[in-house]
């Protein structure tokens, strides 16, 4: 059997004890999906505020944002309301 394709079990089970989680690919996906038409300000934003919230799964389901916020604002708090649905 070719070894390179399997990983050994000692990386298995270091990565288990780091804490480090593999998102599955759909939610990886959803984050990558965020609207392309937004400027680069609320992607970025988006992509953080996904990521925040598989941290953050004990706060709230989801947040709001006012029509004058920044873009920043949106696209952290539509990331952050996406990934709390996919992954809390």
């Amino acid at each position: 059997m070719d070894r390179r394709h399997r990983p050994s079990p000692a990386l298995l089970a270091a990565l288990a004890l780091s804490g480090v989680a593999f998102l599955p690919a759909s939610t990886a996906s959803a984050r990558v999906t965020a609207p392309g038409d937004k400027p680069p300000a609320y992607q970025q934003a988006y992509e953080k505020g996904y990521a925040d919230s598989a941290r953050m799964c004990d706060k709230a389901a989801s947040f709001s944002y006012e029509e004058s916020d920044s873009w920043d604002r949106k696209g952290w708090v539509d990331g952050y309301n996406a990934g709390h649905a996919a992954q809390c």
